[in-house]
């Protein structure tokens, strides 16, 4: 009996997918997709997570450094590069900004020292080559109530920590203290300018009333003049090194030698001048309104 074996040819393989022979990838937005990130807080947040909570960047010396310098328990955190840029209180507005801020990372990369804050009467946020690179949610600036000594602005305070915390993440250096004090203060300059010789006063008459009242306090940032009024906002910048500082007047003197301004010990740290007896600066009166290179769309209202 013979048997009869039909033959079959083996079936032809036809890939199941059409792979292209190379994958087109946007490489720069995936680099901006990874470089911000989105990261819960609250006990139970970072678990396993391998990241550490970190607080703000403080932006500036005396009070105003610590006005934005701890983290709340809850809410998101916005990290650029590892570095943490801010919190939002809910997970939508964190993705927004975070968002916001990768559509800018081109520009951040080429230019961090251009990023500046963008402050107006509806508007707490941050720019770079004139394009806005984020919007805090919720925050509106309230720059009529933001001129005085104990309040500040807290939505400009908040917008300033960000920009210098996403400015460091990029590898920029942070703004000037006098930067950050006039935005927080809402003080623009004006053309009234005077040089002279200043000294600074601290531990020995820390507790002691002032001409004004108040008592000192050697860590706030003051300043004794003899004509000044009171409540002058000034700009002081050391001529020796450049560094600069917003004082209020609240006091009188000095009246030792050819001393025009008594600085106190705070504000004579920030000009890194704490540690001379005196330094010879300039100072610039300060009036209400945003500091020209902020403003939105506020039109300050200087003498």
């Amino acid at each position: 009996m013979h048997l009869q074996t039909t033959l079959y040819k083996p079936l032809q393989l036809f890939p199941q997918l059409d792979w292209p022979q190379a994958a087109a990838v946007d490489w720069h937005l995936w680099n901006a997709t990874a470089a911000v990130a989105v990261v819960g807080q609250g006990a139970n947040a970072h678990r396993g997570s391998g990241i550490t909570q970190v607080n703000p960047t403080p932006v500036a010396c005396g009070r105003l450094a610590s006005a934005n310098a701890s983290a709340p328990a809850q809410g998101f955190t916005i990290r650029v590069k590892n570095v943490a840029i801010g919190q939002v209180p809910s997970r939508p507005a964190a993705d927004q900004v975070a968002r916001q801020i990768r559509q800018a990372v081109p520009e951040l990369e080429a230019n961090p020292n251009g990023l500046t804050p963008k402050l107006s009467q509806a508007l707490a946020a941050a720019q770079v080559n004139g394009k806005t690179v984020f919007e805090l949610p919720g925050a509106v600036p309230d720059q009529a109530s933001s001129a005085s000594a104990s309040a500040p602005s807290q939505a400009a305070l908040q917008a300033i920590a960000w920009v210098d915390n996403l400015r460091l993440a990029f590898g920029g250096s942070p703004l000037e203290p006098s930067q950050v004090q006039m935005v927080a203060h809402g003080l623009g300059e004006t053309h009234q300018t005077f040089n002279g010789t200043a000294s600074w006063y601290g531990p020995y008459f820390h507790g002691r009333q002032t001409a004004t009242g108040e008592t000192f306090d050697q860590h706030d940032l003051t300043a004794a003049h003899k004509t000044l009024p009171f409540g002058t906002y000034l700009k002081v910048r050391n001529q020796l090194n450049g560094k600069s500082v917003v004082v209020r007047i609240n006091d009188r003197g000095p009246y030792i030698g050819d001393r025009s301004l008594d600085l106190s010990y705070a504000a004579a740290q920030c000009l890194g001048g704490d540690h001379v007896g005196l330094i010879p600066y300039q100072a610039t009166i300060l009036a209400p309104g945003v500091p020209q290179a902020w403003r939105s769309d506020v039109v300050a209202t200087l003498p």
